[in-house]
């Protein structure tokens, strides 16, 4: 039988919360049904056998169907994004005809962790939970009280899920508790496309003044200083230029200070919280050191000259978007493109050039980070009572396979999608289709062929892996930017040939423990570093003057303690990745 420890006080006043809320009315999601790497994959046919089948199904350990006859499995998770009616998707028919195994979905719009609290301090939960972003903390202490299955002991029928283990430790490294045990799987983004910072600058405005994409940060201070002095956009009027939009917190627009850290060898893909290991495997806060304080006198000099956004800590969204629209800035960074920030099309971002490895006297090599694949929660995980352990093994480990990963992200070639081929990548590529009653093949995608997001465990695109592997003429091609847009721009920068890629500091996972002792500590530290860094910016606070009161106050911040955890957290996860 499971053990079943004592509930812990978060779930108990999470069920009390959601009880009083039943009281006065029906609870919200109650009703959650909407509508009625390795290549190690075995798709032959199912001849063999697990030594003990579940019930009087048989599981089988290589090949397709996974289950000697269908099975039918309860899943659970937010409502996958633009799903309408998740029953009438082609991949809920295709799994079960294909693997045997039926999904029957219970998903809910609203108050997700609500739900699924009560699931876990009910004991009720479904045989799966799917799309479910837990927590990985959370995971590893209810894993660890039965509530979910240890993947860890399955591996043997996990081979796909075991190869990517192998080529990207970090994966292994991210979901294994101390003791072994794997209770939950993460998203695991391999395109490089996706790993690279979306740095750009004005390819018009360089164009106009007869500039070159800078390489290194006094090059990029120079383009500045005539984008704001020579009427860089032409329209006559040398005074309405912004040259560089700079923000902390909105919209992801830090990407452009990943890039300015980079240059000064700080690698990382969160500025405000900038934590690196030596080669040792010490644990530092990179924002208290000599190199950090120079970056922030570079950022300064720029505020105070007026080549920055004069307004980067107050601005928001919706004013970047209004501004972007009028061809005021000059240089930017993202989370998504330049044509989604102007509201535009794709071919927009022909306008742009992305920026990567651009160098510093502090650090005179070409380097640029390059972000952890491993994405910071829980995608999957499997109930530890369930009934079908070894079936849902394989059925996870199928979304390690080319095949599975295709069928997460569009479904079935000559079912939901079909091959053709791109000339300019010089490959075949997966075409959605587009049946009556949808507008377009991406509508079809999330509202009639996949669970979009909930079981994409790998994100591989074709596309993004064959421009990734194109030569820069390709890349740079007027009608290959036009298509591809800010990827072709992004990947064509990175391939310089004198910038190489560094790997910034990953994504590590906390003891339930460590969570609640480290929450506190680190959200008031970081809402400091963020204050000072905006007051050392705009000059409210002298670099010279005030830079050792603002490492004291963090040392009486109990710094120290919190740095102690980060490296308990990092020293667990090298132990893995070897």
């Amino acid at each position: 039988m499971k053990k079943r420890f004592q509930k812990t006080a978060a779930i108990v006043l999470a069920v009390s919360m959601a009880v009083s809320l039943a009281a006065c009315g029906k609870q919200a999601g109650e009703t959650g049904n909407a509508g009625s790497a390795a290549n190690t994959e075995n798709t032959g046919s199912a001849d063999t056998q697990a030594s003990s089948g579940t019930g009087s199904v048989e599981v089988n350990e290589t090949g397709y169907p996974i289950t000697s006859e269908e099975i039918t499995v309860t899943a659970a998770g937010p409502m996958p994004s633009g799903c309408e009616d998740w029953s009438q998707l082609a991949v809920i028919d295709e799994y079960a005809n294909r693997l045997g195994i039926r999904l029957d979905c219970d998903f809910y719009e609203t108050d997700w962790e609500t739900q699924l609290t009560l699931k876990v301090a009910g004991d009720e939960l479904p045989d799966m939970l799917i799309g479910c972003s837990m927590n990985v903390s959370d995971v590893n202490e209810w894993g660890g009280e039965g509530y979910f299955l240890d993947l860890s002991q399955y591996m043997d029928l996990m081979p796909n899920l075991k190869a990517y283990f192998d080529q990207y430790p970090e994966l292994e490294a991210y979901c294994t508790t101390s003791d072994g045990h794997i209770y939950g799987l993460p998203k695991l983004k391999v395109d490089m496309t996706d790993r690279l910072t979306r740095s750009f600058i004005n390819k018009q405005w360089l164009d106009n003044l007869g500039l070159s994409v800078p390489t290194s940060i006094d090059e990029y201070y120079d383009v500045l200083v005539a984008f704001k002095e020579q009427d860089a956009n032409g329209n006559g009027d040398p005074d309405d230029e912004i040259p560089l939009l700079f923000t902390s917190d909105s919209g992801g627009y830090t990407a452009l200070e990943k890039t300015l850290l980079d240059a000064y060898g700080i690698f990382t893909t969160d500025p405000n919280y900038v934590l690196q290991a030596d080669e040792s495997g010490k644990v530092e806060l990179a924002n208290i050191n000599d190199t950090y304080k120079e970056y922030l006198k570079f950022m300064h000099r720029l505020y105070a000259e007026g080549l920055m956004e004069q307004e980067a800590f107050t601005i928001t969204g919706d004013e970047i978007t209004t501004k972007q629209q009028g061809d005021v800035y000059g240089s930017f960074g993202c989370g998504s493109a330049p044509f989604v920030m102007a509201n535009k099309d794709i071919s927009y971002d022909a306008n742009w050039m992305a920026l990567s490895g651009m160098s510093s006297e502090l650090h005179p090599k070409r380097e640029a980070s390059i972000a952890s694949p491993v994405q910071n929660s829980i995608l999957v995980a499997v109930n530890g009572n369930t009934e079908y352990p070894e079936a849902l093994a394989r059925f996870i480990d199928y979304f390690y396979t080319e095949e599975g990963m295709l069928s997460a992200t569009k479904g079935y070639d000559g079912v939901t999608f079909d091959m053709v081929q791109d000339d300019l990548l010089g490959t075949e590529v997966p075409e959605m289709r587009i049946p009556d009653g949808y507008t377009s093949g991406e509508e079809f995608r999330y509202k009639g062929a996949i669970l979009n997001e909930a079981l994409n465990l790998v994100e591989k695109n074709i596309d993004r892996q064959a421009m990734f592997e194109s030569d820069r003429e390709v890349l740079e091609k007027p009608e290959f930017v036009e298509k591809y847009g800010w990827a072709a721009r992004v990947i064509d920068a990175f391939k310089s040939d004198d910038v190489t890629g560094v790997e910034a500091y990953p994504v590590v996972s906390y003891t339930s423990d460590e969570v609640e002792e480290r929450g506190a500590v680190y959200k008031d530290i970081t809402t400091y570093l963020k204050q000072a860094r905006a007051q050392f910016i705009t000059g409210e606070l002298d670099l010279d003057k005030d830079w050792d009161t603002y490492v004291n106050t963090l040392n009486q911040m109990n710094l120290g303690r919190l740095l102690e955890i980060e490296q308990a957290a990092y020293d667990r996860y090298a132990a893995v990745k070897g």
